[in-house]
């Protein structure tokens, strides 16, 4: 009965939670989520937790929205690698900086608690990688058939990029290599276009 009770009181204002998600995001991605429990929540925004309550159902949701937010800013490089009106090496470097800079502010600490303690939001972060993958293949074989890349098997290439978004999703690995996700990425990325030989 309570529970029903609260139900009906819940306002779910989509401008107010819009709002105080673009607030709270910062602190969830820079911190950690364990570092950002209800209390500090309300805290960060100044309301009572009742006010919290009519707003949104739970933590839960609240992380659930922020990781939904920050992974809709990520897949906006999906248009810059689609945007035939530049080059392909222009749209690698430009998508690469996109991504590189929206990495920035993503904590390994976050990476870490959203995968122990939200595994069905690391699902989101799944399903980002799926639908990168494929944006990158899609470009890679394209790349190819116009003669503007190396005429090597997408699919190894696609593999070998699975194969690092793996690596770097991993916050145990990236901490003990003194890493974060951005110079991780840029790091591959500059290896991946431009090769590991040095040129004069």
């Amino acid at each position: 009965m309570g529970r029903q009770s609260i139900e009906k009181e819940r306002i779910k204002d989509p401008i107010k939670r819009e709002r105080w998600i673009d607030e709270l995001l910062p602190h969830f991605i820079q911190r950690g989520i364990k570092d950002v429990p209800i209390d500090e929540v309300i805290s960060i925004l100044g309301k009572s937790k009742a006010t919290i309550y009519k707003h949104f159902e739970s933590h839960h949701e609240i992380v659930s929205l922020v990781t939904a937010r920050k992974l809709n800013d990520l897949k906006h490089f999906a248009p810059i690698l689609s945007d035939n009106s530049k080059s392909y090496q222009d749209r690698y470097m430009l998508a690469v900086a996109y991504i590189s800079k929206h990495l920035g502010d993503i904590s390994n600490v976050f990476l870490s608690d959203l995968k122990e303690a939200y595994p069905d939001l690391w699902n989101l972060v799944n399903s980002f990688k799926l639908m990168a993958l494929s944006e990158l293949r899609t470009f890679y074989v394209n790349g190819i058939q116009e003669g503007t890349f190396a005429d090597i098997d997408p699919d190894l290439m696609v593999l070998s990029d699975e194969l690092f978004f793996d690596v770097l999703t991993n916050a145990e690995y990236l901490t003990s290599k003194g890493l974060n996700l951005q110079v991780a990425f840029e790091s591959y990325f500059k290896m991946r276009f431009h090769g590991i030989l040095k040129r004069n």
